[in-house]
């Protein structure tokens, strides 16, 4: 896990769990055909290794930004982007969970709040990314006291502009929002760069960028990537805010 803020971040990959096949070993997904058991057995996996239970999305290419609750952890959130407060949780003598995102190509986004109280993970994939999905969370955790310009972000692997080909007339319609996405293939076809298009959205929305990955889901075999595979698991970014709050 690395900083970032004053709560701590993960990105996993697709080793060490138990799933098989297509979806061998760590899908986190339970929406992908994986088996049910398999897949809660490797979130499993996850919540002891990061010491929390995660909060978990059914992620839907929306704009919704959700705020978990004490007593709503159990099931997964209707969101594209899940903000826990950690003080509502420890004011109730509670742990406070983690939250986290699910991807195979989109940008797994995870903020935090420079003390740490206050995290997000946001799925920013290409039509959330086009209807503000970044921005919402960013205004969510303002609305929460999270101040300006001390909201921290951490960009996950995802599916780079060179790999990422698209129609040209879907490239048109995105950069006509995100301009920053526009990209050209390796291969000189229309592309879309998904992390240039949440970064662009970070800036104006005054986050602090504290982490980007290099990585490319669709290069890189350790990650599940959709665009390569088709039929493949979920690997995930995962936020833990602070365990205290400071006293006054």
């Amino acid at each position: 896990m690395f900083r970032i803020g004053g709560a701590q971040a993960v990105f996993t990959n697709r080793i060490g769990g138990h799933s098989s096949g297509t979806y061998a070993t760590l899908n986190l997904g339970d929406h992908v055909g994986d088996n049910p058991d398999t897949v809660a057995e490797n979130r499993r996996i996850v919540d002891e290794a990061i010491g929390r239970k995660v909060v978990w999305m059914h992620q839907t290419h929306s704009n919704r930004v959700v705020q978990v609750r004490p007593g709503h952890t159990n099931a997964p959130v209707e969101a594209d982007g899940i903000i826990i407060d950690t003080r509502e949780f420890v004011e109730l003598g509670l742990t406070t969970p983690a939250a986290g995102v699910m991807v195979a190509d989109c940008v797994p986004l995870l903020l935090a709040s420079d003390d740490g109280l206050l995290v997000a993970a946001v799925h920013a994939g290409r039509a959330g990314m086009v209807t503000g999905i970044v921005r919402e969370a960013v205004l969510a955790l303002r609305r929460l006291g999270a101040q300006s310009g001390k909201i921290h972000a951490a960009i996950g692997p995802a599916i780079c502009g060179a790999c990422y080909e698209v129609p040209e007339a879907m490239r048109t319609h995105v950069t006509g929002h995100v301009p920053a996405a526009w990209s050209r293939t390796r291969v000189g076809s229309p592309g879309l760069d998904l992390q240039a298009g949440v970064i662009s959205q970070l800036r104006a929305a005054g986050a602090r960028i504290t982490f980007a990955s290099k990585r490319c889901t669709f290069e890189d075999r350790n990650l599940y990537s959709y665009r390569r595979d088709g039929v493949t698991g979920r690997f995930a970014g995962i936020v833990v805010g602070r365990r205290e709050v400071p006293a006054g």
